[in-house]
């Protein structure tokens, strides 16, 4: 059952996917519209299933539900798919919901399987088939398995009249994803009385270990810091007030967050997106065919039997369009393990990891798909075994490829003509220092500088004798410029020149920096309002930059966009929201948005990244 991760796309789109055993949700690259956002209660029956996934709910969406329930809440740490009756079913359109329990469940009653259980529902806003459950008299009421009673916490009488008759089991009261009574809890900030504390420990004998039990009088007080330093700890980001606080600030900020309209907190408006879900995750490589104002996503490994959703795609934004190509074949034993491709009018260009430059034609082979068959293909060295690409940057007319021997630091370089494959020069790395005149040492190489297709040049960086050298190469591989770059560069930088400007740029904690080439004018950094993650790229714009970047904030996660002033390199304006989601599952490498690419046509910049297992392609 593929249930898709929920997403909210930029103003009234949203989805969920999230992943079962049956019954995918098919979107055939459509808008999905048609989000449940029904608020009201219900009662479902249906059971939990042992194939079925355990979802770990995000940061996020444990914020949501705090909200949504005023703060009186047990934080809940999973979501359970629960397979609905025949009749509920039918009901409500679905086979499955995600089911997320507000209360303690130490008896493991969601792990009993194959066995009809009966839960009142409660839909969360903006959520499509995700429901929320609280209701433990209800439950206890219609099932022969009982959830633990909400007493076993501690005594009521804490909050009204409390003495050292009461007591609290420490290894219960120490939940702290027990966020219940919080009201009662800020009220008794103050409250110096005094309840006994059951604390169990353990204490090895010559005869054996045994418990020991401790009883401590300690105050309500205290006991109402230890909870609200777990409403802290949990709800960070929405602001709560420091640690020692006075109870009006802790009444404050409570009241302020429980009048939150949670509807209020998600973004609206009306972006253009559209998707095609696929049956794995990977990343593509990706082109602007300029010429006909469509961007071509190519796999790298299109093997013939595999990745048949995806092999090659173009993406039209005239008519929204995400048209699925073959490029793969047993007769085309070349059309593998593609490292770097351009597209000119229709036409591929490509290079793959086997040393092997190729182009490629669209051929209609069906109705429905089009196959791209090799028009040529030319060998670039006479031995490929134990060399590997290092990197490789495809311009219009020529094609650089850096790459070394495995296991040595015997780097060497090619220049291609892009268009058909002919050498035009090949050098080792000893020998552009030498045209260089920069003295040889131990030089350690940075990683490839990420590059944008703006130059004819190609930049080389790498660090020889602790100094960091960028040196810019022309298609005879002749030095054309070099620059000794700060030693604070990091370790994984972008390159981009455009007109007047060459400088190398990163993301370090919520910061863009610029390290100019040529150190003759300072570069300002653009600090960032957003919490901002690892995926982002600067592009030009005209005369400026446009950066996009993964953003999350208190409810959710996605990208946004500013503009860069080209001669300030200051932030114009506020921060643009180009797609944004209600992340569901805990943040990974597997479910937040990858492989981020974004392409200026015409006026309109669109947008394109993989979410799980589907490619978002929006356009601003």
């Amino acid at each position: 059952m593929v249930f898709r991760q929920l997403s909210l796309i930029l103003l009234v789109i949203a989805f969920c996917q999230c992943r079962g055993n049956s019954n995918a949700v098919a979107n055939n690259g459509k808008l999905q519209l048609g989000v449940d956002t029904m608020e009201k209660v219900q009662s479902v029956t249906g059971q939990f299933k042992s194939n079925y996934r355990v979802v770990q709910l995000s940061s996020a969406m444990e914020k949501l539900l705090f909200v949504l329930n005023k703060g009186d809440i047990y934080l809940p740490e999973n979501g359970f798919f629960l397979q609905l009756s025949p009749k509920d079913a039918e009901r409500l359109g679905k086979d499955y919901i995600l089911l997320i329990p507000l209360f303690p469940d130490r008896g493991s009653l969601l792990y009993n399987y194959d066995q009809d259980f009966t839960f009142e529902i409660i839909a969360v806003p903006e959520m499509e088939n995700c429901y929320y459950t609280k209701n433990v008299a209800f439950f206890n009421a219609h099932n022969k398995d009982k959830i633990a009673s909400e007493n076993d916490r501690y005594p009521a009488s804490i909050f009204n009249k409390p003495t050292l008759k009461d007591t609290i089991e420490w290894a219960i009261f120490t939940d702290y994803r027990d966020l219940r009574d919080l009201p009662q809890w800020i009220d008794n900030l103050d409250n110096k009385q005094e309840v006994i504390v059951h604390y169990v420990g353990c204490a090895e004998t010559p005869d054996g270990g045994h418990a020991i039990h401790d009883y401590r009088p300690t105050s309500v007080a205290d006991l109402a810091r230890k909870r609200l330093n777990d409403v802290g700890n949990k709800m960070e980001s929405l602001e709560v007030p420091k640690e020692e606080a006075s109870k009006y600030k802790w009444k404050t900020w409570l009241d302020k967050v429980i009048s939150l309209n949670v509807k209020d907190q998600f973004p609206k408006g009306g972006a253009r997106v559209w998707t095609k879900t696929f049956k794995e995750n990977t990343n593509g490589l990706f082109a602007l065919d300029e010429t006909n104002g469509k961007i071509i996503r190519l796999h790298p490994q299109p093997d013939y039997l595999n990745f048949k959703d995806q092999q090659l795609l173009s993406i039209n934004p005239s008519d929204r369009s995400i048209q699925v190509s073959t490029i793969a074949s047993s007769k085309q034993p070349n059309a593998k393990e593609f490292f770097d491709f351009r597209i000119e009018n229709g036409t591929l260009f490509t290079i793959n990891k086997l040393f092997q430059w190729g182009y490629y034609i669209a051929e209609p082979s069906n109705g429905k798909t089009t196959f791209y068959r090799e028009g040529a293909s030319k060998k670039l060295l006479p031995v490929v075994q134990d060399m590997i690409i290092d990197h490789c940057y495809m311009t219009q007319e020529y094609s650089y490829i850096l790459y070394h021997k495995d296991r040595t630091v015997n780097y060497e370089m090619l220049c291609i003509n892009s268009r058909t494959g002919a050498i035009i020069a090949q050098k080792s790395l000893d020998r552009f220092l030498t045209e260089a005149q920069i003295a040889k040492g131990k030089i350690e190489y940075l990683p490839f500088a990420t590059m944008n297709r703006t130059t004819e040049n190609f930049p080389l960086l790498f660090k020889l004798n602790e100094v960091v050298y960028h040196m810019s190469l022309n298609n005879k591989l002749m030095p054309v410029e070099i620059a000794k770059l700060p030693a604070n560069l990091p370790w994984h930088p972008s390159f981009l020149s455009v007109d007047k400007h060459a400088f190398y740029f990163d993301k370090v904690d919520n910061e863009l920096q610029f390290y100019s080439v040529d150190h003759k004018e300072s570069m300002p950094s653009v600090k960032l309002a957003d919490q901002v993650f690892d995926r982002f790229t600067l592009v030009p714009d005209g005369g400026d930059f446009r950066f996009f970047y993964e953003y999350g904030d208190v409810f959710t996660h996605g990208i946004k966009t500013i503009l860069i002033n080209g001669a300030t390199f200051k932030q114009e304006g506020e921060a643009e929201r180009v797609y944004s989601y209600v992340p569901l599952e805990t943040e990974s490498s597997d479910n937040t948005p990858n492989n981020l690419k974004a392409f200026k046509i015409g006026k309109k910049w669109i947008v394109t990244f993989m979410l799980e297992q589907e490619l978002i392609v929006t356009e601003i």
